[in-house]
């Protein structure tokens, strides 16, 4: 996915924005840090330093059918293409009742319900 930059004129910041995950970066080029937007549906919350996330990602290969991990935080796997970040458990629930709700809708769809 293609980055989304903005030169902010009065800050001398530019922020590029993921689908989820920010940086920040002053006009120099460094990077001091990452901002983690949460993830959660209609949440948004953004991640400080002593907040306790959540991960969570989907895959199918290992089983030859979607599954749906969480864990909690780590930066490693925060760095992951395709990690979710969650701000906390009524998040990571709606996240997961979306997943379900998307396996079994397409379940339906395939024997014609």
């Amino acid at each position: 996915m293609a980055s989304i930059r903005y030169n902010g004129a009065q800050t001398g910041f530019s922020i590029i924005r993921g689908p989820d995950r920010m940086e920040s970066r002053n006009s120099n080029g460094a990077i001091p840090s990452f901002f983690y937007r949460c993830a959660g549906p209609n949440c948004g919350a953004l991640k400080q330093n002593s907040d306790r996330w959540w991960l969570v990602w989907t895959s199918f290969g290992e089983f030859n059918r979607p599954v749906l991990y969480l864990c909690s935080w780590d930066e490693d796997i925060a760095a992951r293409e395709g990690t979710l970040y969650v701000c906390g458990e009524q998040c990571a629930h709606r996240l997961q009742s979306q997943f379900m709700g998307n396996i079994r809708e397409n379940q339906a769809r395939r024997i014609g319900v």
